[in-house]
């Protein structure tokens, strides 16, 4: 049987939140605007109404793709230069230029982060060799959700998407140690910006979006935005479906200069698929027809997938919450941000149904025997972070002081329900039936979680004089949790742990910024054939430079890490040990540049040599499996002056091979190329995106028996009217 989904030990006992937004206010309220000419509405060049004449802050539109502020690597608006850690900013215009339609997508041309294979359902990938998935995945600096496919964020709602390289449990809590990824909500903007648009695209791709933002009142204290998508697809993949609809409104309230609440909420409406796997790897075709071991099955389509008709997503989420701010006085400012959300997903599976070496497959060599899975899924969950920032001096330094308090409760309950096995599948000829999923009603599993985390944290950012820049944090975590499972049987467990973070900046002058950091993370262990284990511990040390001269059109990151990973339970002779250890090493390099104003360009190069260095079995000293130890990465945007309006953008993505958990089948390499074309004429702008341009078939994330066919080619057509 395919394995389950994994749950980490998350899930929650959710507190009572208030109906937040109960009364839209609606933006046919008209304001005052200044007389239009009477030729039309005036044309609004492309992205600048969201940045132009803006100071850029932390969470705000960022012009072009260098962004100079960051608050997720502090929970502070902190310059980058000034950051001891690796982080990027994926900028809005970036976003567009590429037309990125997932979270994942939006990582490919980041260095140190490998996307997932196939993300339709969940947003899973890499991040300095560790696999991120719920725990990594922060929503306006806040966890976003407490199971890797409740997970499927809409990139169109997002401002910016800010990566942070290593371990971030100082800031936030219980997390892997490779990273987190935060995306940053589109907010009300005074800058008025009205945009609709339309898209076609490959597999039936039909998709509308709009975005209106701008003053509600005349004084400007009330801001309003409204943010929609609505997308009906297919897939490269028979039976699959990527279909999506994302409201998200949003109110700012200005009462004074010194506060200001944010109130954000959401909703989405996904179905779609997740793709267990569609090329078997262990059984070919001599030219006679009967099977040979240990050959890919090449003739199996690209587009072929064996679970069949009637699979797939059907999931709701609903989020509410606000960001709240207020300046005391020059010295100290308090801070308040909530969420709750409510998340219910049907998830109808067909796993192939092996176990051990008999890989599902029939003697024949061609016939797959299947298993029907029903699960419904149920994810509640309630998050509150208060921060208090307090700027002060104490002889030749300058502080920024953070403390806070946090806490999470979160309710999971999951079930799995089968009919046992379902009709084989002649994979070569086959013939479709959809089970019967309301007459799965033998509970295999039924899983109730209540999770309660409350924890403090405190970090001081120092300056000394204008060439040095020092960070300390310290966090401590306190998480208890309940389960009972279908026979009722409850198990308690509860966690304390003590993260830390220091790091130095030497501003040295020109935009040199070199630094070194210390940093760890933990990470809670779900517990196995009735064994509880400590969390997992992660350390990382990090030494990088930072080159951002002002005034010049360029910047360079690049950095240099060992990161372990310590407490890992590993299954030897099916006996869960918690002896190992998981060591990355490696480095990564990031430069931005604009050559001209209308030219940008990005590359990325990464080096990530991730080994299991303590295991008692025999993978002790392999290295970690779908971990490519080499990737690079460069686009351009370029829109040539003779041609106004015309833009080209073309991107090439390399990732190396990898070890797979087969004995005898590598991931092999690849490299892909991405192109864009796009026009702008007044207030129209008319795009064609297409990825993997030359449509190449890469078999990645392979395991003993399965291989995933990656993204084949797509190609998207959009036309975005802004006024």
């Amino acid at each position: 049987m395919r394995p389950p989904t994994k749950h980490r030990p998350l899930a929650l006992r959710a507190g009572t939140a208030a109906t937040l937004l109960a009364a839209w206010p609606a933006f046919a309220q008209t304001v005052p605007q200044p007389a239009q000419a009477a030729s039309g509405p005036t044309a609004l060049p492309a992205q600048d109404v969201r940045a132009k004449a803006l100071k850029e802050t932390a969470t705000g539109p960022v012009a072009g793709y260098r962004a100079t502020r960051s608050a997720t690597a502090t929970k502070t608006d902190t310059p980058l230069a000034e950051t001891p850690q690796s982080i990027s900013v994926i900028t809005r215009q970036q976003l567009d230029d590429r037309g990125v339609s997932s979270v994942a997508e939006s990582l490919r041309y980041s260095a140190g982060v490998t996307p997932g294979a196939f993300s339709y359902g969940g947003d899973v990938f890499v991040m300095r060799g560790f696999n991120v998935d719920d725990e990594g995945l922060l929503l306006d600096g806040m966890r976003a959700f407490s199971n890797v496919f409740s997970s499927s964020i809409e990139p169109y709602g997002a401002e910016r998407i800010e990566v942070l390289r290593g371990p971030a449990s100082v800031l936030y809590g219980l997390a892997t140690p490779g990273g987190v990824v935060n995306i940053v909500s589109k907010r009300p903007q005074a800058e008025t910006l009205r945009e609709v648009g339309v898209e076609l695209g490959s597999y039936s791709r039909r998709q509308v979006n709009a975005d209106f933002t701008g003053k509600l009142d005349e004084a400007g204290t009330l801001l309003g935005r409204f943010t929609f998508l609505g997308r009906k697809a297919d897939t490269q993949y028979d039976w699959t479906r990527d279909d999506r609809l994302y409201i998200a409104p949003a109110l700012t309230w200005k009462p004074d200069a010194a506060t200001t609440l944010t109130f954000l909420a959401s909703y989405n409406r996904d179905r779609q698929a997740y793709v267990w796997g569609s090329q078997y790897h262990v059984w070919g075709t001599a030219a006679d027809g009967s099977p040979v071991a240990g050959r890919p099955i090449a003739q199996l389509p690209k587009d072929f997938n064996f679970s069949g008709p009637g699979v797939g997503f059907d999931r709701r989420m609903a989020t509410a919450g606000w960001l709240l701010e207020h300046r005391l006085n020059d010295t100290l400012t308090l801070r308040q941000n909530l969420r709750y959300a409510d998340i219910k997903t049907d998830r109808n599976e067909v796993w192939a149904s092996y176990f051990g070496s008999s890989l599902g497959l029939q003697p024949d060599g061609r016939t797959l025997n299947r298993i029907g899975v029903f699960r419904p899924d149920r994810d509640r969950n309630l998050q509150l972070d208060n921060q208090a920032e307090w700027h002060f001096g104490t002889g030749p330094l300058q502080h920024t002081l953070l403390t806070g308090f946090d806490l999470r409760r979160v309710r999971f309950r999951s079930e799995i329900r089968t009919d046992g096995v379902i009709r084989p599948l002649d994979l070569f000829n086959p013939s479709w039936v959809e089970p019967d999923w309301g007459a799965m009603n033998t509970i295999s599993s039924r899983d109730t979680t209540h999770q309660r985390q409350e924890s403090l944290y405190a970090q001081d950012q120092l300056k000394l004089g204008e060439q040095w820049a020092f960070t300390a944090g310290l966090r401590r975590d306190r998480i208890r949790q309940d389960a009972k499972n279908k026979n009722g049987v409850e198990t308690d467990s509860g966690w304390m742990a003590t993260t830390g973070r220091v790091g130095a900046v030497w501003l040295a002058g020109d935009g040199w910024a070199p630094y070194a950091s210390w940093s760890t993370s933990f990470e809670p262990v779900a517990s196995q054939q009735g064994r509880s284990f400590d969390p997992t511990s992660g350390k990382q040390l990090e030494i990088g430079t930072r080159w951002q001269p002002v005034g010049r059109p360029f910047s360079l990151l690049a950095s240099l890490y060992d990161l372990r990973k310590t407490n890992v339970v590993m299954t030897i002779n099916n006996v869960p040990e918690q002896k190992g250890e998981v060591r990355s090493k490696g480095g990564e390099f990031e430069f931005t540049w604009t050559p001209q104003r209308n030219w940008d360009l990005i590359s990325a190069l990464t080096y990530t040599d991730a080994r299991i260095t303590r295991s008692s079995g025999t993978d002790q000293g392999k290295s970690v499996i779908n971990i490519p130890k080499v990737t690079a990465s460069v686009w351009s945007m370029f829109k040539p002056a003779a041609v106004q309006g015309l833009g080209l953008g073309l991107g090439v993505r390399h990732v190396g091979d990898s070890r797979s958990s087969s004995a005898t089948v590598r991931n092999p390499s690849s490299t892909l190329m991405d192109a864009a074309l796009n026009y702008e004429a007044g207030p129209w702008l008319l795009a064609l995106n297409v990825d993997n341009l030359f449509d190449k078939t890469v078999l990645t994330s392979c395991d003993a028996a399965l291989c995933t066919v990656a993204y084949q080619r797509s190609l998207r057509a959009r036309a975005t009217y802004r006024w």
